[in-house]
């Protein structure tokens, strides 16, 4: 635990031997850790004592699993938990009093909520036969309600939601493919393949501007090059080019979004800052490797441009 004002560890607690992720309750009353091992996950105060933990078994008890990720769903008042092992995605309440089990027809690798937190989407193992791994799930009648129809290896983890027009889209990056794909969130079906120089892992946005910026950091040809996306429509409009080699990665927004941050992820790197309208860098802050940044405020008010 972290004091982010006086930048320094106010308390520390073990909660497993191989931890995925962590997530805190809307309230800040409640910390829940997800594991690889031991396969459980633990629910603590904001204290960081411990309240209780759920070894991760089957509905049928014959075999426990890793968990992929667990996120907090503040407009639930509870955590999301997807097994990594097993076909399930477990709703546990802030305070553990309640668990409810959602039985899919594939484990999911990672997940986001849609804008009011009624879908998860998520993406399981990228299928031999090449079709489509999305899934989407009703999290209030608890089943897969439609498949998303993206190839290859979405990363809908770090997907974003934005409206166009009369509906509501998702736009995804994908680890595998140079695209980013647009679904429409009414009907699940493909808006638009965008393409992008090669496959990326990070893409952002902001309420206050009408760019979506995603990278290509997967790319051993491309991962230098950031493209900017027009969500009104749907085409590239920019790229921001670093130095070929080097990786440019990583968007983040300021809280007004007026300022786009990305990271150059090298042993010399920087945090670089950018003027999200004309695309110019703005300060270029030396160090070493930046890997990621997380603006606060977007987070906590679940702002549609970051994934959540």
């Amino acid at each position: 635990k972290y004091d982010l004002w006086n930048l320094e560890v106010v308390a520390e607690v073990r909660a497993g031997l191989n931890m995925r992720n962590v997530a805190v309750s809307g309230d800040g009353r409640w910390v829940m850790a997800a594991n690889y091992l031991p396969h459980n996950v633990v629910l603590f105060d904001a204290q960081l004592q411990l309240v209780r933990h759920w070894p991760t078994s089957t509905a049928d008890g014959q075999s426990t699993s890793r968990v992929s990720a667990v996120y907090d769903a503040t407009p639930r008042k509870s955590f999301i938990a997807a097994m990594k092992d097993s076909p399930e995605l477990w709703e546990l309440a802030w305070d553990g009093s309640r668990l409810r089990r959602t039985v899919l027809d594939e484990p999911l690798d990672d997940f986001f909520f849609s804008q009011n937190y009624a879908y998860a989407l998520g993406a399981s193992r990228p299928h031999a036969d090449g079709s489509p791994s999305g899934q989407v799930v009703n999290l209030d009648v608890r089943r897969k309600i439609a498949t998303l129809p993206i190839a290859g290896m979405p990363h809908l983890g770090s997907g974003i939601t934005f409206d166009r027009g009369d509906t509501r889209v998702l736009a995804s990056p994908n680890l595998q493919d140079g695209v980013i794909s647009v679904i429409d969130m009414k009907s699940w079906q493909l808006v638009k393949n965008i393409a992008t120089p090669g496959p990326g892992f990070f893409m952002r946005s902001h309420e206050k501007t009408p760019y979506a910026w995603t990278d290509s950091m997967m790319s051993p040809k491309a991962k230098h090059i950031l493209t900017i996306i027009d969500k009104r429509t749907l085409a590239p409009v920019a790229r921001i080019e670093g130095t070929p080699g080097k990786t440019l990665a990583h968007i983040e927004f300021t809280k007004d979004g007026r300022y786009a941050l990305a990271s150059l992820w090298e042993d010399d790197g920087a945090l670089i800052v950018y003027d999200a309208a004309s695309f110019k860098e703005v300060k270029r802050l030396p160090m070493r490797k930046p890997v990621g940044k997380y603006n606060v405020f977007n987070k906590i008010t679940r702002s549609e441009g970051t994934s959540h």
